[in-house]
Formats: structure tokens, C-alpha cells, sequence
């Protein structure tokens, strides 16, 4: 515990008091108050993002191959998205379940639908299994996608709705938890909306989605930019994709305390 509190205090000496260092001081408070949980934990859940986006950062400072080998298709950032959906999927599935038969089915359908978008990304990712299992694409389907592959997010018209769609997301996660968590007119409906967007201390999770995607929808890159930045999309997904998993894993952890508050108020009950 000495330890966790002499890197909190470092953490913040390190942040200043600028707007940025105000910004992470409030993360770094939601976390306590949130997770309920040592402030060791909660760096991990503050620095993990810009963890994610610094190791990007070297791999590109350290040449090209390194970069190409972290951002290219298959690649590093491209397989832990897959592995982050497919653990998010399990979780969501968990939440699903557990809200279903605690009474909450309306939240248990939600969480359906989410595990369904988790499915989806996965599928997404690995173009529904063509890479692993070596399928050639249909030549109908390979005359509309931009990189002849399989997939949604690459078909010609389709692939700029998906990256509004995407900075839309970043915004749900960034800006909404400011609204739904903290007006008084939502307070009596709080429980259930906590459900239903990220805790305060995950919003720089979609914070980095939402200026990404205003950034790169908005402003032409320079020629001698593109591939550097273009590329660049696949870590901001990364980021995206773990602040997700991090979310499951925040609300599976809030059911889980809530029913074993509900366990020792049935025990003390019964044993007065």
C-alpha cells in the first residue's frame, strides 16, 4: 500500500498543475470512487491508454519495419483488438446472464445486443476467417471492397459511415458519462444508466476514438504523412478495444459487489 501511495504522489508530481494535470488528478479521484480499489490499480487504469499510444510511438521512432510490424494487417495492434473483443465477448456474455436472471432483463437484452457488436468486431477483424483459413474472396464482393477482402468496413461508401460511426462511439463514451452520471434530473434513473455508459475514469478510452476519427475525417493528411498516419487508425482501435474489455470488466465487477452486499444484508436478516 506504501508503495501504490508513493506512485500516486509521483503521478501526480510528474502531471503538474496544468489543465492536463487538473484532468488526470479528477481521473485518478473517479477511479477511487469508482473501482472502490487500491491507487495502484488505478494508474493502471489511467496510464494504460497512453501506454498503448507511446509503444506506437517507439515502434514508429524505431523504423519503419517496427512500425509496419505493430499498425499492418495481422499485425500486433490488429491481433490484440481480436483478443480483447473475444475476452469483452465472454464478459458481456457473463453480464448478460447474471442481469438476465437478477430481474433486469431490459439491461440483460442490452448487453445481448453488445456482446452481438463484440461478435461482430471480431469478425470484422480476422474478415470473418479468411485470412486463417486461406478462402478466396468472391469476385462480386472483391470488385466492391477496397482491399479485395471480406469484410463490411472496407466496401467502397460504406467504409466512411463506419468512421463516423466510430467517432460517434468515441463521443458516446467521452462526453455522455458527463451528462448521464452527474445531472440531478437523472439521479433517480442513475443506477440503471451506470449500465449503460462507461464510468468517469474510462472516458479518455473513447476520448482518443473521438478526436482521432474529428481529426482524420475533417483534415486532409499531407502526402508524405499518409502512411504514418493512416496506419496510426489501428492503435487508436486498440485503445478503443481495451477501454471496452475495461468497461465489462468495471460492470461485472459492479454486479458482482452488489450481490454479495445483497448476501450479507440476507444473512444479517436472517440471523437477527
Amino acid at each position: 500500500m506504501r508503495s501504490d501511495s508513493m506512485a500516486t504522489n509521483k503521478f501526480s508530481s510528474v502531471a503538474g498543475k496544468g489543465l492536463l494535470g487538473q484532468r488526470l488528478q479528477r481521473l485518478r479521484e473517479s477511479v477511487g470512487r469508482e473501482w472502490n480499489t487500491t491507487p495502484g490499480w488505478g494508474l493502471v487504469v489511467l496510464a494504460a491508454p497512453f501506454l498503448v499510444a507511446l509503444s506506437s510511438v517507439a515502434a514508429a521512432a524505431a523504423g519503419k519495419d517496427a512500425y509496419k510490424w505493430f499498425t499492418q494487417e495481422d499485425g500486433f495492434a490488429e491481433s490484440m483488438q481480436v483478443l480483447l473483443y473475444a475476452a469483452a465477448l465472454v464478459i458481456s456474455l457473463l453480464l448478460t446472464r447474471r442481469l438476465w436472471t437478477s430481474g433486469e432483463r431490459g439491461l440483460g437484452g442490452l448487453y445481448l445486443l453488445l456482446s452481438v457488436g463484440f461478435f461482430f468486431l471480431i469478425g470484422e477483424e480476422v474478415n470473418w476467417g479468411q485470412r486463417i483459413f486461406g478462402w478466396v474472396t468472391p469476385e462480386t464482393w472483391g470488385d466492391t471492397n477496397k482491399q479485395e477482402e471480406t469484410n463490411l468496413h472496407n466496401i467502397y461508401g460504406v467504409g466512411d459511415t463506419f468512421k463516423w460511426v466510430q467517432m460517434l462511439v468515441g463521443a458516446y463514451g467521452a462526453f455522455l458519462p458527463l451528462l448521464v452520471l452527474r445531472a440531478k434530473a437523472l439521479a433517480r434513473y442513475r443506477h440503471k444508466l451506470a449500465f449503460l455508459v462507461p464510468p468517469l475514469s474510462l472516458t479518455h478510452y473513447f476520448f482518443f476514438m473521438f478526436v482521432w476519427r474529428a481529426y482524420r475525417n475533417l483534415v486532409p493528411v499531407p502526402d508524405r504523412l499518409y502512411f504514418v498516419v493512416s496506419e496510426y487508425n489501428e492503435v487508436i482501435e486498440l485503445i478503443l478495444a481495451l477501454g471496452f474489455l475495461v468497461f465489462v470488466i468495471y460492470q461485472l465487477r459492479r454486479i458482482r459487489l452488489r450481490q454479495r452486499a445483497q448476501a450479507m444484508d440476507a444473512e444479517g436478516i436472517s440471523a437477527t
